[in-house]
């Protein structure tokens, strides 16, 4: 029963902790034409955590997440979250299927989950405000597909020696 209480709390901090960088990698300035190949890495720290612990993180862990980006960069209320959310469904409904993925297929599962994602979000922009630049928004599904693999096994490691 300890044991477990720990790990619980080991695991929430390094997904805290895990949040915090990939905000902070989200804050460095790029480039206007740099900026749209950045990938959504809070949304791929979300995708890793549902893929390992579905029992934990949810729809509403996902929800929370995004409604927190929406505080912190100012965004329309609730886009994120929405985003977030349609993303998680994506990811928990295919969850017993993704368990048994090779990374190839994994890599093309996160591209779609990226791109409904972008959807989303974009969707969410256009009912709101004029967007002019509608396919630099999606350049991010590539750049999240490529380096899943890469996240993935660097997030596993850090999960294996968690425990």
């Amino acid at each position: 029963m300890g044991r477990c209480l720990v790990n619980n709390r080991l695991s929430m901090t390094v997904v805290v902790l895990g949040l915090c960088a990939a905000i902070s990698i989200w804050l460095i300035p790029l480039r206007s034409e740099l900026a749209f190949w950045r990938p959504p890495f809070v949304l791929l720290l979300v995708i890793y955590w549902l893929f390992r612990q579905p029992q934990h993180y949810g729809l509403v862990f996902a929800w929370l997440v995004g409604l927190g980006i929406d505080f912190m960069f100012g965004e329309i209320l609730g886009q994120h979250a929405l985003a977030m959310s349609v993303a998680a469904y994506l990811v928990i409904s295919q969850q017993q299927r993704t368990h048994y993925f090779k990374m190839l297929s994994q890599c093309g599962f996160v591209a779609i989950v990226v791109l409904a994602y972008e959807v989303v979000l974009l969707s969410s922009k256009l009912l709101i405000e004029d967007v002019d630049t509608l396919l630099p928004s999606f350049y991010s599904v590539l750049t999240s597909a490529l380096l899943w693999p890469a996240l993935f096994l660097l997030l596993q490691k850090t999960h294996r020696e968690q425990w």
